[in-house]
């Protein structure tokens, strides 16, 4: 039990050093025009998206906010899967708990 105890408060203090989130998902698109008989490949340009107000809603993002808008959105998925496993050892911690009651309550 006490091992679960210890993985509940390392991941409570991996989610706590997570300083930087953004919802939504980031997007490269190239675009080709023709030039002189060739085409020629543009970009790449970025677009964001999030889900917002029960829609999606998409903006261009310049080049100079897409490492930040990676990071906030790394982020998110590093502390979702954090939660997720928190979520993991409570719920085994919690039938623990509960297995070590019904031992005790069937002596």
């Amino acid at each position: 039990m006490k091992n679960i105890e210890y993985k509940r408060a390392d991941l409570l203090q991996q989610m706590g050093e997570i300083d930087t989130m953004h919802r939504g998902c980031l997007s490269e698109e190239y675009r080709e025009r023709h030039e002189g008989g060739e085409f020629v490949r543009l970009g790449p340009y970025y677009k964001y998206q999030i889900w917002e107000d029960g829609r999606n809603k998409s903006r261009r993002v310049k080049a100079g906010e897409v490492e930040t808008l990676r990071e906030g959105i790394s982020g998110m998925d590093k502390f979702k899967e954090l939660a997720s496993d928190y979520i993991d050892a409570t719920v085994a911690l919690t039938e623990q708990r509960h297995g070590e009651d019904a031992k005790k309550n069937s002596k």
